[in-house]
C-alpha cells in the first residue's frame, strides 16, 4: 500500500476520534511548551548574567573580608575560612604586587540623601579616583572624584536624572543627612540588570564617606583591581598570597576572599546549569505522562479498530502497512503537539519577558531581554515530540499488526 494511502488513513482516524486524539495532544503539548519556556527563559538569564558580569570587568579582582557574603556566595578554596577585616595595610600590599594597574577601596553606607526639598534613601559610596578606572566609568558631565577633595560628590546617571523630580546636576548641592555636598559630576550610564546599582548611587571621597560606613569607618567593604589583561589569574594568585602572608594565614585559616570575574560566570553558569536540569526533569516528566498517553489511546484504537484492521487485511493490506499506518497515527499526536506546544512555549516565554523587562526597568525599558530563543530549539521541540510520538506507538502498532484477518472479523 502506498504511504499517502496510509497517511490519509491515519488522519482520517484522528479526526474521527478528534477529542480523544486531542485529550492526548494535550499532554505532549503541556511537556513541549514547559521544555520551551524553561530552556528560552534560561538562555536568556544567562546570557543576560553573562553581559551583566562583563560590565564589571573582566580583568577586575575583588578583594572582600572574611565572611563577606559574596565571598561565601561564590564558594572555592580562595575564599574566608573566617572573620576578617580589609584596611590601608592591605592597599599598600596590593599596590606592591606586579601587575596590578589601578586599586580603589570601597566603603559603602545606606542614608537619606535630600534634594529640592526631597528624600531618597540611596546607597553612598567611598571609594577614589582610580574606581572611575577600574569599573571603565566615563563622566557625562563634570569630573570624578580627586585626592584631596572635601565636601563634593559624584552621582549615578539614574539618581542624577530621575531620582528626584527635578533633575540634579553638576554644581547643584544635595544634603547627606545633615551635611551638603556640592555634585561635581554626573556618571553615565552603566546600565544593567535592574536598576544597577551604579547608577543609583552617591560617590564620596573615603574621608567623606566613613561616617555613613555601615562597618568600621576605618576597614572597607570590599577593594576592587584592575590588573594586567595578560596575566588576570596569575596576578590575582600573586595578591592572594602577599596578603596571606601579610596577615599570618595560611589556606586553613583564610579572613579574605579572592574573586575575579571568572570565578564569578563560573559559579553562575553551574547555578543556572543545575536549576536548568532540575526543571527541565520536572518537564520531562510531564513529556513522559503524555507519551504514556499516546500509548493508551492507541491501544485503544487498536481494540476499537479491529474489526476494522481485519477488513483491511482480508482485501491486502499487509502486516507492515498496519503498523506503519498506526506509526504514522502516533508520530503525528507526537508532531501535532510539539508543534502546538512551540507555539505556545514561545509565547508564554514572550510574555514573561516582557513583565520582567517592565518590572525591572520600572516601566523604563532600557533592559535587555531575558528570553532567548535559540534556533536549536526549534527543531528539537518539534523533531523530540514526534520521536516521543512514534517511539510511544510502536508496541500497539505491533500488535495492531499481528492480528489475524479471520478472528479480527469475528471481533464485535
Amino acid at each position: 500500500m502506498k504511504l499517502k494511502d496510509l497517511f490519509k488513513f491515519a488522519v482520517k482516524n484522528l479526526t474521527t476520534r478528534g477529542l480523544r486524539s486531542w485529550l492526548t495532544v494535550i499532554g505532549i503539548i503541556i511537556g513541549v511548551a514547559a521544555i520551551v519556556t524553561i530552556v528560552s527563559i534560561g538562555q536568556g538569564m544567562q546570557g543576560v548574567i553573562t553581559e551583566q558580569l562583563g560590565g564589571l570587568g573582566a580583568n577586575d579582582v575583588y578583594i572582600m573580608p572574611g565572611g563577606g557574603m559574596g565571598a561565601q556566595m561564590m564558594g572555592g578554596d580562595a575564599f574566608a575560612k573566617k572573620s576578617g577585616t580589609l584596611d590601608d595595610r592591605d592597599i599598600k600590599i596590593i599596590r606592591s604586587v606586579e601587575g596590578v594597574l589601578a586599586v580603589a577601596p570601597d566603603i559603602v553606607g545606606m542614608q537619606n540623601v535630600y534634594y529640592s526639598n526631597e528624600m531618597k534613601n540611596t546607597y553612598i559610596w567611598g571609594t577614589n579616583p582610580e574606581w572611575l578606572i577600574v569599573r571603565a566609568g566615563s563622566m557625562e558631565s563634570g569630573r570624578f572624584l580627586m585626592n584631596g577633595d572635601k565636601g563634593v560628590a559624584v552621582l549615578g546617571n539614574k539618581i542624577a536624572k530621575e531620582g528626584f523630580d527635578k533633575e540634579i546636576y553638576s554644581g547643584s548641592q544635595i544634603r547627606i543627612e545633615n551635611k551638603s555636598y556640592r555634585v561635581i559630576g554626573i556618571l553615565n550610564e552603566f546600565g544593567g540588570f535592574g536598576n544597577s546599582a551604579e547608577d543609583g548611587s552617591v560617590y564620596l571621597t573615603i574621608e567623606d564617606a566613613k561616617e555613613y560606613s555601615m562597618f568600621d569607618e576605618d576597614n572597607y567593604y570590599t577593594i576592587e583591581i584592575d590588573v594586567d589583561p595578560e596575566r588576570i589569574e596569575e596576578t590575582a594568585e600573586k595578591i592572594k598570597q602577599q596578603l596571606m602572608i601579610s596577615r599570618h594565614v595560611d589556606e586553613n585559616t583564610i579572613d579574605f576572599g579572592i574573586i575575579t570575574a571568572k570565578m564569578i560566570t563560573s559559579t553562575v553558569d553551574n547555578i543556572m546549569g543545575t536549576i536548568n536540569f532540575f526543571l527541565l526533569g520536572i518537564a520531562a516528566i510531564s513529556l513522559i505522562v503524555g507519551a504514556v498517553g499516546i500509548a493508551n489511546t492507541m491501544f485503544t484504537s487498536v481494540t476499537e479498530r479491529t474489526r476494522q484492521i481485519g477488513i483491511l487485511k482480508a482485501i491486502g493490506m499487509k502486516n507492515h502497512d498496519v503498523m506503519i499506518m498506526f506509526v504514522i497515527e502516533s508520530g503525528l499526536i507526537g508532531l501535532i503537539g510539539g508543534i502546538m506546544g512551540m507555539l505556545i512555549g514561545f509565547i508564554i516565554s514572550g510574555i514573561i519577558g516582557e513583565i520582567s523587562i517592565y518590572a525591572l526597568s520600572g516601566g523604563a525599558g532600557g533592559v535587555a531581554p531575558i528570553v532567548s530563543i535559540p534556533v536549536w530549539l526549534v527543531f528539537f521541540s518539534i523533531t523530540f515530540s514526534m520521536v516521543i510520538g512514534i517511539i510511544s506507538g510502536l508496541i500497539p502498532a505491533k500488535n495492531a499488526s499481528k492480528l489475524q484477518p479471520v478472528e479480527a472479523l469475528r471481533y464485535e
